[in-house]
């Protein structure tokens, strides 16, 4: 038997949920004292931990797991295939001369083919200026929804802001 009623302060904040100045402090000495018997508990830990990174300690690499982290998630927002392991991605950084970022003269990994996917077959480093100023075929694949903003169905989706 399931229960299907919502707690009655579902949506509720502060005062209206029962959080007066009382229960609030009465509730921060009781986790403060928690945490003062329980020292090697993560959660009482403050600060970055970089045992527990999947990089390890040193920053840069760290860094380059949230470009391929991002990079990863905007390939799939956009539909395309990406095959291409965190390990691959350290090694193609590891290659690399110049400095990655988003200026014009700093490196980025670019489709060789931009009507494929994310493959290590098809990507390599270049100038960002140059990867910007490639041809384009206008055979990209963009997902449902995109560029789709029809004055007949009303009813599409904008999947930009205004």
């Amino acid at each position: 038997m399931t229960n299907t009623q919502a707690p009655w302060n579902k949506g509720k904040r502060g005062i209206e949920a029962g959080w007066t100045d009382e229960r609030r402090r009465k509730a921060s000495r009781r986790q403060k004292k928690w945490l003062r018997e329980h020292p090697d508990n993560p959660l009482g830990k403050k600060g970055p931990r970089p045992q527990l990174w999947r990089t390890g300690p040193d920053k840069k690499v760290r860094q380059h797991y949230y470009r391929f982290l991002k990079a990863r998630n905007q390939a799939r927002f956009w539909a395309q295939e990406w095959t291409i392991l965190w390990e691959d991605y350290l090694d193609i950084y590891k290659t690399m001369t110049g400095r990655w970022s988003r200026k014009k003269r700093d490196m980025n990994l670019a489709r060789i083919d931009t009507t494929e996917g994310w493959h290590l077959w098809n990507v390599q480093l270049m100038k960002r200026s140059k990867a910007m100023r490639r041809k384009s075929t206008n055979k990209r694949i963009t997902p449902e929804g995109l560029h789709s903003r029809s004055i007949k169905d009303p009813k599409t989706k904008k999947w930009r802001r205004r």
